[in-house]
């Protein structure tokens, strides 16, 4: 039956037709850049599953189906220790959420590392669910830890290389300023590093728009003059972190363009702020899922 990839096993009390590569055919590939990092497994006649980190995001462990399969609802994850460990035990890792598609299932961060520990410790990762066309049976999804060790230490070195943010993070960021001041605290210069990082490591960036704005006390020339200050702070501090001045374009705006209401505190705050825009070519970097 493991030659066959999918096949129906008799279980106690059910029948389940189980998805799973055959152990000669367990292969788990790495795909790896500055970008993001998967480890994943082809499932014959079923698609994929695996575990995926997008720089500046969580783990994320999911299943990828070449047609929907599973019905919308809740399934059961199985740490299964494989025939040829019959001393090892299995272990119930609880139920998940399951959504009909063809991304029928996306764990968490916590649930997903302790899949990833599971697999490393010679487990099978069993997910468990009925198929949503009625059938009485369960479908059953296999995670073979066969060949995972090699492949999981890539993982593990592309894990070091990541950037801290993704484009995603960066491509549209408010930089907030205390009231009448062009000075920002540090944990506005953590974003501005951020987005310098990001900018010198991807090639496809074209192009940063700094725009700075206030709020609406004071007079308005003055309230002009401190937004072109604002903004060319911000200018000042990523030309220092190494992003290029010709890449850079610097403009103001004094109270024109306010994004909430100056009556209260809270808006003021929001409104005294310079935003940067970060253009980039179409063509996506390595994603974080297939």
């Amino acid at each position: 039956m493991a030659a066959l990839g999918a096949c129906a096993l008799q279980l106690p009390g059910a029948w389940a037709t189980e998805y799973t590569p055959p152990m000669d055919k367990s292969v788990w590939t790495v795909e790896s850049s500055i970008f993001a990092c998967s480890l994943h497994q082809e499932i014959p006649f079923y698609g994929e599953a695996g575990f995926y980190h997008r720089a500046g995001e969580r783990l994320a462990m999911q299943l990828h189906s070449d047609t929907p399969r599973l019905k919308t609802g809740k399934a059961r994850l199985t740490a299964r220790a494989p025939v040829w460990r019959p001393k090892m035990a299995d272990i119930d890792l609880g139920l998940v959420p399951v959504t009909q598609g063809h991304q029928p299932v996306s764990l968490g961060s916590g649930l997903s590392n302790r899949a990833l520990t599971e697999l490393h410790a010679g487990r099978e990762l069993v997910v468990t669910r009925y198929p949503w066309y009625g059938a009485t049976e369960s479908s059953r999804i296999a995670l073979s830890p066969v060949n995972f060790q090699e492949a999981y230490q890539q993982y593990l070195k592309c894990l070091v290389d990541l950037l801290p943010v993704n484009y995603d993070q960066i491509a549209r960021t408010a930089v907030y300023f205390p009231s009448s001041g062009d000075d920002f605290p540090n944990a506005e210069k953590r974003k501005l590093r951020n987005i310098a990082v990001y900018v010198l490591a991807d090639p496809k960036i074209t192009h940063l728009y700094i725009d700075g704005h206030t709020d609406s006390k004071g007079l308005r020339e003055d309230n002009l003059e401190l937004s072109k200050r604002r903004a060319e702070s911000v200018h000042q501090f990523l030309m220092a972190q190494g992003v290029p001045e010709a890449k850079l374009t610097v403009r103001w705006h004094g109270e024109r363009y306010p994004i909430t209401s100056n009556q209260t505190r809270k808006g003021r705050a929001q409104n005294r702020r310079v935003t940067v825009r970060v253009d980039r070519d179409a063509a996506p970097d390595l994603a974080a899922n297939p």
